[in-house]
């Protein structure tokens, strides 16, 4: 998940934000197994505001860059 509007993420969103960030991470690492990879993307390194047309919405260049971020993952999935 991307983060909202540096204005909004204070205090207990950013806490809860936090939060969802790990649980992705232990969901995908508990539903992965030797058949089938569950892979969290990492939306958040780098994203700005710059990427958000209001508070927790994409803008053209928010969606290009977690397109990019989509593509660069499954690039690397399907070369293997």
């Amino acid at each position: 998940m991307a983060p909202g509007n540096s204005q909004i993420m204070t205090g207990d969103l950013e806490a809860y934000f936090n939060q969802i960030q790990s649980d992705v991470l232990t969901i995908a690492t508990n539903q992965s197994d030797e058949n089938s990879m569950v892979i969290a993307v990492d939306m958040y390194s780098g994203f700005t505001d710059d990427y958000l047309a209001d508070d927790v919405h994409y803008n053209v260049a928010g969606a290009q860059f977690i397109a990019d971020r989509y593509y660069t993952v499954l690039t690397g999935v399907l070369a293997d």
